[in-house]
């Protein structure tokens, strides 16, 4: 007992695990700038240092040693500490361990120089995992970990390049300890052992971040196609059915005098079925909107006919001119997405308010859609500004916003996406050149 009291009261004491719970913390903390990010690492700091007294405790009285004294504290919190997903944070908690290491032997040889004691050695180590992690949250610009698709099996390389260098770290330490040889290395080749490895780590863990960023945006790219082919195969589809009720109708103006013939002799029963031969070919698409552009009409009256068949009411207000220097398959991407995810939030509101509210307005040189609809809650935004979808198929959807965005930077506009007191505005502004 008096070991162990002794053993706990050196590891309370010693800079050298305040600066490791400091690094655990920090390492396994998503620094976002979210409100009250310091409380949460003022928490999780002393989660970090209670775990290091303890494990560090229990490895120096049964196996002393600083590789055991590393992998306990850091496996340990990185259970407790969730703000990464699992790959992400198995990631970080190996880059972890192994920059630790690397971190000792650089304190020793800046201590060997200076002799500044345990204090100065401590303070090398954490300005070392300062750079390392630095580097990581640089490297981090350039791809994440967090996407929903990123399985452990992505992330083996970094994993196994960071047990290599624990294994070369053990190798170095125990050596004496088992009595094979006696530690003795130069500080050259200290310090070149540690830059290659701390190097290769980060050059590994950055390829495994280029790598997950390609094929995620080979995904993207993929969706958005899907998505783009859906809403023109739609559209066509409307154009086809709408084309076919104006031929419809032509034909019944034409026929107009057949049909008061056939009243005038009385002939009731030629006259029921030619009816019901006309209501066999009618079809249920109606025109709501004649703005006088024939593309605008056909996307608008496409979408009201699906907030109709959804319970949905629209209060539409149309002013464009007849051309419009816009793709058409990009005024269908705009109108398309930002209606179909309107009409879909109200299908979770009370049946009184599933109304929304569209404007599709020319005026000074700029196309201005704005479309607003009642939610139940705020949508959550992801990567590259996009919302977050509910949808069970979540790998064919949740784009809509995202090819909304890249369409009006395409025009020199801007999308933008609020929301405020239980309703949800999408206002994009496209430049008419």
């Amino acid at each position: 007992m008096e070991a162990l009291l002794a053993t706990l009261r050196a590891s309370v004491v010693s800079p050298y695990n305040a600066a490791y719970a400091v690094s655990i913390a920090l390492m396994l903390t998503r620094l976002d700038g979210r409100p009250r990010l310091w409380l949460a690492l003022l928490r999780r700091l002393v989660v970090a240092l209670l775990a290091t007294w303890v494990l560090g405790t229990i490895s120096d009285l049964v196996f002393p040693n600083s590789i055991t004294w590393t992998v306990l504290p850091a496996c340990a919190c990185a259970l407790l500490f969730r703000d990464f997903r699992a790959p992400a944070r198995l990631t970080r908690t190996c880059l972890l361990m192994c920059a630790w290491m690397y971190s000792l032997t650089a304190a020793e040889v800046v201590n060997a120089q200076v002799h500044g004691g345990i204090y100065t050695a401590a303070a090398v180590s954490l300005a070392y995992m300062l750079a390392v992690l630095a580097a990581i949250q640089l490297l981090e610009r350039q791809g994440s970990l967090e996407g929903p698709d990123v399985s452990l099996t992505s992330v083996v390389p970094v994993i196994v390049v960071c047990a290599s260098g624990l294994v070369a770290r053990a190798i170095l330490y125990l050596r004496s300890d088992i009595g094979v040889a006696p530690y003795s290395v130069s500080t050259l080749e200290s310090v070149l052992t540690c830059l290659s490895g701390q190097v290769a780590e980060l050059v590994v863990y950055y390829a495994v971040l280029r790598l997950v960023r390609g094929f995620e945006e080979r995904r993207r790219l993929q969706a958005e196609r899907h998505l783009m082919d859906a809403r023109l195969a739609a559209l066509d589809a409307y154009r086809e059915s709408g084309e076919n009720l104006r031929v419809l109708r032509h034909e019944v103006k034409n026929q107009y005098a057949y049909i008061k013939l056939l009243l005038e002799r009385q002939d009731y029963k030629q006259a029921e079925e030619f009816f019901g031969e006309m209501s066999m070919r009618a079809n249920p698409t109606f025109l709501h909107v004649n703005s006088g552009n024939r593309l605008v009409d056909d996307i608008v009256n496409l979408e009201l006919s699906r907030a109709t068949a959804a319970g949905v009411d629209v209060d539409s207000r149309i002013a464009v001119p007849p051309e419009l220097p816009v793709e058409e398959i990009d005024l269908a991407s705009v109108v398309m997405n930002l209606m179909d995810n309107a009409i879909e939030a109200c299908a979770d509101v009370p049946a009184g308010r599933k109304c929304v509210r569209l404007a599709l307005i020319a005026d000074q040189g700029s196309l201005i859609v704005n479309v607003s609809n009642p939610a139940a809650a705020a949508p959550t935004v992801v990567e590259d500004g996009r919302l977050r979808t509910t949808k069970t198929d979540a790998d064919l959807h949740g784009y809509g916003t995202g090819i909304v965005r890249k369409i009006a930077e395409k025009y020199d506009g801007v999308a933008d996406f609020s929301y405020t007191d239980g309703v949800f505005t999408a206002k994009v502004m496209l430049a008419l050149a």
